[in-house]
């Protein structure tokens, strides 16, 4: 009768065995027989050079001759073994034997025999070799700030009132870190002497209504955070009437707005651990098993968004049937419609707007009109619609609620064939970068036509 297949946790002695270099070189090792292992069993390898877990491994075959011995330091057993075969290797400190200690781990020797009886470390251990494995790669250093609370909560009149808002002036985002506005830039990775540090993951929650759990309501992958608060005097924030000007030490070019996520990520935080959000901030490391859960939550997300941005081929088949039109109202003037879906709001992109750009460009790619592709069903050039300004909810709500323009209008949609609209989406960001130009170039005459003025840089920016 078959068992399930379990998960352990070892203990990898690099003083009488160099295991890190067998692996890397074979793509094995061999261990010894008087451990439980069964097929397909996982093994997780605590080093104890660094004193961490760095390897996953699958038990490949038990009651087989060794076969790394060449790698030993002291005389190699010539033993039956089982031969674990590496699946991953970590290098970075969510695993590092303090934090593993928060989940009942007690050292290195207490596993010089093999064990598979704590569920909650090997859990943990497996949701971070989880997070490694997914395509989507988030920043390894992050701050999680927690918003509407301390003065705030009182006054309802503070600094982070415009946090989760595109400012004004440049369309760009600028977050006040309560208290004080003084993140702690070295635990963001950077240096004493920095002023600043690029590259952070910042998440912003807010306490649920009576309750001392927090939701994520935002975040940015990819945020510059400064060391000392900057003037907002030249972005126009100010509250009090006008008295007071709101500093900031966070700025990104987007954040991704979960206000309205049917399901989002929620901090438990227990009674015993009130102090989680007393500083209405925390670094990585804080409460590593919810942190976890949090990175696994947001990787799946940003995953269902890179799927609806880049995979529009449903959209692109709804172009091509679209019936043709001699002529379109003004759709730039239509309030934008959205849909509330799995991963967030998104634009209700009409097909027949973007349709109508392709037959004003005589089915032709704007970046090249010698490219060519083929005849679709209708007879015409199979050409592909890519709105200029990327057609996502948050850039359509701020181009209405600023300018009253719905960027799903003829004016902002050009007509590419597949290759070039692949590159923009997947090429380097020099190549995407020289094709937006050459287009830009093209439209901007028609964009400004109806009210879309905007410069190559901040459109460049749009695709960060």
């Amino acid at each position: 009768m078959k068992t399930e297949n379990r998960t352990w946790l070892v203990f990898a002695n690099e003083d009488k065995c160099n295991h890190r270099k067998a692996l890397r070189d074979l793509g094995y090792v061999s261990w010894f027989s008087r451990s439980k292992f069964a097929e397909n069993d996982i093994v997780f390898l605590f080093m104890n050079d660094d004193r961490a877990v760095r390897f996953k491994l699958r038990v490949a075959k038990v009651g087989v001759p060794r076969e790394d011995s060449d790698y030993w330091i002291a005389p190699a057993p010539n033993d039956l073994t089982s031969r674990l075969e590496l699946i991953e290797e970590y290098d970075g400190n969510m695993l590092d034997e303090d934090v593993l200690r928060q989940f009942g781990f007690k050292g290195g020797r207490s596993i010089l025999n093999s064990t598979c009886n704590n569920t909650e470390l090997i859990g943990y251990i497996n949701d971070v070799f989880e997070i490694t494995s997914r395509t989507i790669k988030l920043p390894s250093h992050y701050v999680v700030v927690d918003l509407g609370s301390g003065a705030y909560c009182k006054s309802k009149i503070g600094h982070e009132v415009f946090n989760l808002e595109p400012n004004k002036v440049d369309g760009r985002f600028y977050g006040y870190v309560p208290p004080y506005d003084n993140p702690n830039i070295e635990k963001l990775g950077a240096a004493k002497a920095d002023e600043y540090v690029d590259g952070v993951m910042v998440v912003y929650v807010e306490k649920l209504q009576d309750s001392n759990n927090r939701k994520i309501v935002a975040f940015t992958d990819n945020a510059k955070v400064y060391a000392q608060s900057q003037s907002g005097a030249s972005l126009k924030r100010f509250i009090d009437h006008g008295k007071t000007e709101c500093t900031y030490t966070i700025e990104s070019d987007y954040i991704y707005d979960l206000r309205t996520e049917t399901k989002p990520f929620v901090f438990d935080v227990s009674d015993n651990d009130l102090r989680m959000f007393r500083g209405q901030r925390f670094y990585k490391g804080r409460r590593p098993r919810q942190e976890v859960k949090m990175l696994l939550w947001l990787t799946d997300y940003l995953q269902e968004k890179r799927m609806e941005e880049d995979n529009d081929l449903g959209f692109q088949i709804g172009i091509q049937n679209a019936e043709m039109r001699e002529a379109m109202s003004d759709t730039s003037k239509q309030q934008p419609i959205y849909n509330n879906g799995k991963s967030g709001r998104t634009v209700a992109k009409k097909a027949a707007v973007s349709k109508q750009a392709l037959k004003n460009a005589n089915f032709k790619c704007m970046f090249d009109e010698r490219h060519e592709t083929f005849l679709t069903n209708k007879g015409k050039p199979y050409m592909e619609g890519h709105h200029l300004i990327p057609c996502t909810a948050s850039n359509s709500e701020y181009f209405w609620s600023q300018y009253g323009i719905n960027i799903d209008c003829v004016e902002n949609i050009v007509s590419l064939c597949p290759t070039c609209h692949r590159r923009i989406h997947f090429g380097s960001k020099e190549e995407q970068n020289a094709i937006i130009g050459t287009l830009y170039e093209k439209q901007k005459a028609l964009m400004k036509s109806v009210g879309i003025d905007i410069s190559i840089d901040k459109l460049l920016g749009l695709y960060k």
